[in-house]
């Protein structure tokens, strides 16, 4: 692989993990702030998606 597109990739890996991680963090915050079934739904969707960025960056990262 080109050496400026690995640093793309990178690039895009880092980005991801950092939405990941903001997720991860909002949802956190959900679960302390707030209370009630749909903090709930809320911050689980948000886990879910954090976790679904992740794959993306573990599937980037074979390559």
């Amino acid at each position: 692989m080109d050496a400026q597109v690995k640093n793309k990739v990178q690039t895009i890996i880092a980005e991801l993990n950092a939405i990941a991680r903001e997720l991860d963090e909002i949802s956190q915050g959900i679960n302390r702030e707030f209370k009630g079934i749909g903090a709930v739904q809320c911050a689980s969707s948000l886990q879910s998606a954090a976790g679904k960025y992740r794959a993306v960056t573990h599937e980037l990262r074979k390559i």
